[in-house]
């Protein structure tokens, strides 16, 4: 018997002759990609913030500077230049020491930066440097180290020349002219321990724990030399002003 052919299923489509069949895909498999893992980041770099470098604390700007931004300790240099010089001039009294010590504070600031230790004020770490430096130098010329004041911050300007001269451009109050040149005429008068401790924590408007970090001496000895200090500074103008009557 023939057998009939099989009729295609409902809704199939009837193969035409010469007609090529597709054939059956295969897709490719999905590429995958391999991330290779990031290098490790100090965490001391990876903390520094990228802020305008103008606007970073003193002690960010040390931490660049250790990083070797050099841009970031000429900004130091710019903000303590002139406390540094100032405390120099009146704890020498020497124009050309001043100069010179000055630039050997920040010369060792910059060669020992890797000494500095985060989040120590730098404000303190420097003035050690400044201090330690201005004593070598009045040992050395075997003077007292308070001499002659040529330079004073008053209320955050700074002006040199002597006493008069800086009188004159602090304030046209001649009182005052006169009040503040007796100041810096009797503040030369104090025994060199009295004097350091009121030019750190008077002129420089430094803390008594800043003070202590610096001079190596206690707190509480600080305050007591404070006190005499101004005791004695008062008592001396006093006279002055007795004198001039």
């Amino acid at each position: 018997m023939e057998k009939r052919a099989e009729k295609p299923a409902r809704g199939a489509t009837r193969p035409v002759p010469g007609d090529v069949q597709p054939q059956p895909q295969h897709q490719p498999a999905a590429a995958t990609t391999q991330m290779s893992p990031s290098p490790p980041v100090d965490p001391e770099i990876e903390s520094l913030q990228p802020v305008a470098l103008g606007r970073a604390s003193d002690e960010e700007l040390m931490r660049r500077t250790q990083q070797g931004d050099k841009q970031a300790f000429s900004l130091i240099y710019e903000r303590y230049s002139a406390p540094v010089l100032s405390y120099l001039y009146r704890m020498l009294g020497n124009v050309e020491d001043v100069e010179s010590i000055g630039q050997e504070v920040f010369l060792r600031a910059f060669r020992f930066a890797p000494t500095y230790r985060y989040p120590q004020k730098l404000g303190t770490w420097l003035f050690t440097i400044t201090r330690n430096l201005a004593i070598n130098q009045a040992r050395r010329k075997k003077r007292s180290p308070v001499r002659n004041v040529t330079e004073l911050n008053l209320e955050g300007m700074e002006m040199s020349g002597d006493p008069y001269q800086v009188a004159t451009r602090a304030t046209d109050d001649l009182e005052k002219r006169e009040q503040i040149a007796l100041l810096l005429k009797a503040l030369d008068d104090l025994p060199t321990d009295q004097k350091e401790v009121i030019v750190l924590g008077v002129f420089q408007d430094l803390s008594y724990a800043q003070m202590e970090e610096i001079t190596g001496t206690k707190a509480v000895t600080l305050r007591s030399r404070m006190f005499h200090g101004l005791k004695r500074l008062g008592s001396l103008l006093g006279s002055e002003e007795k004198e001039k009557s």
